[in-house]
């Protein structure tokens, strides 16, 4: 009984986050852990990065291995980095999903050879309207970011030109798509490419979720900072609230494509006029 209670902690250790406060952070969507290793791209100078390639369609499909990434910000990779990037993923395009502002703020490495797309997914303005809402509630804030990048017009526009991206891209070079933690506009931009290659939703959370373990260290980090700092304890719960990803907030976006358009595929179709013919050609192109 007592190494069976061991096993359970360590499992919910992998799934979760234990930053010393209150409540761990954990997900009741089962499966996280079986997200493998091998997905993550262990870079020095940014967070959070992925390979798509494995994952498997309803079809005993899979995802191609070093074409499809996914990360965090790129302002400080380090050269080994970028050649790792451009070496073995021979990288061809980066579409940076972050707002204006933060994109002139902190733009990304110029790696030789690489095109960057600038294709902000929320406006300054609204980033403002969801920082102002995360002063009250963390949760709140999330969901109504996440419900934007179904109701918004610029955010259909980026989602679609990233999917132009992909339908363009040579067939042996790489696309990385990316915001600031590689957890939500990216998370969600994921989960609509994983939805159009045809794997499963369980999966497609799975992945989603995963962030929580790439980013534990950092949102550790962050949250015992503002603990130094003498932040309150609801301030520190408020902010992680916007620092990890939940189920519920990928339901957000789930549930305002359901109600605005029937369902996350018609999303894609109707939303970001994919029509039948691009989704055939994503899954020719992407899988095996």
């Amino acid at each position: 009984m007592r190494d069976m209670k061991k096993l359970i902690i360590g499992l919910l250790v992998v799934v979760g986050l234990t930053i010393g406060l209150s409540t761990p952070i954990t997900q009741s969507f089962s499966g996280v852990e079986n997200v493998r290793a091998s997905h993550q791209i262990k870079l020095h100078g940014a967070n959070n990065v992925r390979d798509l390639g494995g994952y498997q369609t309803a079809t005993k499909q899979k995802v191609k291995s070093r074409l499809l990434l996914r990360s965090a910000k790129l302002a400080d990779l380090t050269g080994k980095d970028e050649q790792l990037l451009v070496r073995r993923y021979r990288l061809k395009t980066v579409v940076d999903l972050r707002t204006p502002a933060v994109i002139k703020h902190t733009p990304d490495a110029k790696i030789p050879g690489v095109q960057l797309l600038k294709d902000p997914v929320v406006s300054d303005k609204t980033m403002a309207s969801v920082n102002r809402i995360a002063t009250v509630s963390g949760s709140k804030s999330m969901v109504k970011l996440y419900q934007s990048f179904v109701t918004t017009s610029q955010a259909r526009h980026a989602y679609r030109q990233l999917f132009l991206q992909l339908l363009k891209a040579p067939s042996n070079r790489a696309i990385l798509w990316h915001c600031s933690a590689g957890k939500d506009r990216t998370g969600f931009g994921t989960a609509l490419v994983l939805t159009a290659l045809g794997v499963p939703q369980k999966t497609v959370y799975q992945d989603y979720l995963a962030s929580n373990t790439y980013n534990k260290a950092l949102i550790s980090h962050q949250l015992s900072a503002l603990k130094q700092q003498g932040v309150s304890r609801q301030a520190i719960e408020r902010k992680k609230e916007t620092l990890v990803v939940k189920k519920v907030y990928l339901d957000a976006a789930y549930e305002a494509a359901d109600k605005k358009y029937g369902s996350i595929q018609d999303y894609l179709t109707k939303g970001l006029g994919l029509s039948k013919q691009n989704i055939a050609q994503l899954r020719q192109h992407y899988l095996k």
